[in-house]
């Protein structure tokens, strides 16, 4: 299949600590190369603390907030795009009013730490 709409993938939505979220391209798909996931933070939510293996993207739709890695925050507005490298450990947190919208792409499972 080529084309997945996301009516249906929303149905498989995560909530975790405030944090909505659905994978839209991934296992659940049939692809097992890389991930593709979709996050709304609402204000004060943060992903969890993390470390992928490869590297890792998010772009963030709307919002803002800050990427916690190497020990300090960095603070980024959308639209924009955040880099992780390979084997860093980072968090994201929503540091506005607003809901942070990001769409995250990897091929490693994350490690929670």
């Amino acid at each position: 299949m080529h084309v997945f709409h996301h009516q249906h993938l929303k149905s498989l939505a995560q909530d975790r600590d405030g944090e909505q979220h659905f994978c839209a391209i991934g296992p659940p798909c049939g692809v097992h190369d890389f991930q593709v996931w979709v996050h709304t933070l609402p204000p004060g939510a943060h992903t969890p603390l993390q470390r992928h293996a490869g590297s890792f993207a998010c772009l963030a739709f709307s919002g803002s907030g800050k990427l916690l890695i190497d020990g300090g925050p960095v603070r980024f507005q959308a639209p924009c795009t955040l880099v992780v490298p390979p084997g860093c450990d980072f968090q994201i947190t929503n540091n506005s009013a607003l809901p942070l919208r990001v769409l995250s792409v990897f091929n490693t499972e994350p490690q929670r730490l």
